[in-house]
């Protein structure tokens, strides 16, 4: 059954600055309150939250958008 997922934050990341040029300031390990699932979400520069993989595409496969 789908839903519509609640993250709460597990972890929260450190970056290297490598990282940082790419524009990703800060990122989380986040796990949804009702089915329990796990993604990583990372910080833009603009701010925004973001979760690091395509949850729509990584149904069959794992898609990186980053």
């Amino acid at each position: 059954m789908k839903h519509g997922h609640k993250y709460e934050p597990l972890f929260h990341h450190g970056v290297t600055s490598d990282v940082m040029e790419l524009g990703i300031q800060a990122a989380e390990i986040r796990k949804c309150k009702k089915c329990e699932k796990q993604a990583v979400f990372v910080l833009t520069k603009k701010g925004r939250w973001v979760p690091l993989l395509d949850e729509q595409e990584a149904e069959g496969k794992d898609v990186l958008l980053a």
